[in-house]
């Protein structure tokens, strides 16, 4: 896994998990002596961090370290795709759609 996209992963699931623990980015970041902006960063995966800092905000969330860098599988491509897509106009996207689509129809049409 490339750093990009473990970041993707890390900052997912503190999200994840401080929606949870019902806390806001700002409760977050001074449980774990960091700054919301940080913290803010990290969620979208702009940002990554010392251990030292993961294992704060593991701490404050009360999950496990291993918790926060978890990759469910299924997940990973999705957030792939969203991440290239983010910045594309509608049109694009759009278009990327129709591309989808005939894949899936084509592959759909291989399998019978």
């Amino acid at each position: 896994m490339d750093d990009a996209t473990l970041a993707v992963v890390i900052g997912d699931n503190i999200r994840k998990y401080r929606e949870r623990a019902n806390l806001t980015q700002g409760q977050l970041a001074e449980q774990a002596g960091v700054g919301t902006a940080f913290i803010s960063r990290v969620e979208r995966g702009e940002k990554m961090m010392k251990l030292k800092t993961l294992y704060a905000i593991a701490d404050a969330l009360q999950v496990g370290f291993d918790a926060l860098v978890y990759q469910e599988h299924h997940n990973v491509s999705s957030q792939n795709i969203i991440k290239m897509l983010s910045n594309k106009s509608p049109e694009f996207i759009s278009g990327v759609e129709q591309l989808v689509r005939v894949c899936i129809d084509q592959f759909d049409k291989e399998d019978l």
